[in-house]
């Protein structure tokens, strides 16, 4: 009687380590795979011509809050714009505004291609993914990025955070990558 429960309990055992041995594993994978990709990709969308001959950022000065030294504290990307130094710029466009030579910026729209690109190619066919890009902003480089990873062994993904029905192997997983670009200088 003893040898049978022990027996059970031995395959039992076995069972939650594979599956919790799996879950590790693959949230590893997964982890390393978006940051791997998320580094690359803000390198790739560098904007080299803007950190050569410059950019305007420009913000409203007398609305934006200030600390206590009188620095101007930005909250959100809306509390200013960037504008591209060209040879047909008007001073009156770029009027208030500074001018920033040897900053990093990056492309939006030179990231996310890139992020996804990087991110289809080494994908497993047994998951599915849903990738959301929260936020790029594009001076000071800083992105966020959340992926959702769906085991798929029964065919039709879970919608939380981690769920899902172990006895078949399914689990839902979701990492977040908050990642900033810094230069030396």
């Amino acid at each position: 009687m003893w040898a049978i429960f022990l027996f059970i309990l031995g395959i039992f055992g076995i069972v939650l380590i594979n599956l919790f041995g799996n879950i590790t594993t693959t949230n590893q994978q997964d982890y390393t795979l978006i940051k791997n990709a998320v580094e690359a990709a803000m390198n790739d969308s560098i904007d080299y011509a803007s950190y050569q001959v410059g950019f305007y950022l420009c913000f409203d000065t007398k609305t934006l809050p200030r600390d206590k030294d009188g620095r101007i504290i930005i909250n959100s990307k809306k509390d200013y714009h960037i504008v591209l130094r060209t040879v047909n710029l008007q001073p009156s466009e770029v009027a208030g505004c500074d001018l920033l030579k040897g900053k990093i910026k990056i492309n939006k729209e030179v990231f996310v291609e890139s992020f996804l690109r990087r991110f289809a190619n080494n994908v497993h066919n047994n998951k599915s993914f849903e990738v959301t890009i929260q936020e790029v902003i594009e001076y000071p480089p800083k992105v966020s990025v959340r992926v959702d990873t769906y085991n798929t062994y029964s065919g039709t993904p879970k919608s939380s955070v981690i769920e899902g029905d172990f006895d078949k192997g399914d689990f839902n997983i979701r990492n977040q990558i908050d990642a900033i670009l810094e230069n030396k200088g």
